[in-house]
């Protein structure tokens, strides 16, 4: 689902809701997203001029999120987001933040995945995955408990009653790169359930 969360000082609400149709937009108080520890959402922040005290650095390595100034004076070099001020042309905006927001990163303990890339947040190591590889491990950040003959039938298209080692070879190669960048992160089977633990 084409979703962000939206929070806002300026009054363009309604300007951001036409200019974004095809998003199921969902506005909030700054509380309520701090409160609720997002991971892995869509965000977009609309401020008048500095950043909210109450959003510390991990909430913008754990989500994609895009910074809307109206009278931005100078810009904090240490957020890794993507930042615009007032001056900008809106179809640029609008492309650059439904482009951000479609190829969306998944963040899980210390690791970020980009594409076809696993990054360790910390050291900066990456590492690439195979398509199967990234569609199993984003399936195991956003379920974090996932059953075997889920992998078979979903991610694999084979059939349940398939005698194959093929899950646990993947998983085996997705641990092995997880260990290549030292994450924290392990992937752990029993009976036939599979689960992230970091």
């Amino acid at each position: 689902m084409k979703e962000f969360f939206l929070y806002t000082e300026v009054p363009i609400q309604g300007i951001i809701k036409e200019i974004f149709k095809e998003f199921e937009i969902h506005t909030m108080p700054i509380e309520i997203i701090k409160k609720n520890n997002f991971i892995n959402k869509n965000i977009l922040l609309l401020l008048n001029e500095s950043l909210p005290k109450i959003l510390n650095e991990q909430f913008f390595v754990n989500n994609n999120v895009v910074i809307f100034f109206s009278n931005q004076k100078d810009q904090d070099k240490n957020v890794n987001t993507k930042v615009f001020n007032g001056n900008i042309n809106i179809n640029k905006f609008k492309d650059d933040v439904t482009d951000l927001f479609m190829s969306k990163d998944f963040f899980y303990s210390d690791i970020k995945i980009c594409g076809e890339k696993i990054i360790n947040t910390k050291t900066k190591e990456e590492i690439f995955l195979t398509t199967t590889e990234k569609n199993i491990l984003t399936l195991l950040i956003e379920r974090n408990k996932i059953e075997k003959f889920f992998f078979l039938e979903d991610v694999l298209s084979l059939r349940i009653d398939t005698e194959t080692k093929t899950v646990e070879s993947h998983l085996t190669r997705i641990r092995k790169k997880l260990y290549k960048i030292n994450s924290q992160i392990k992937i752990l089977s029993k009976d036939n359930s599979v689960f992230l633990v970091s």
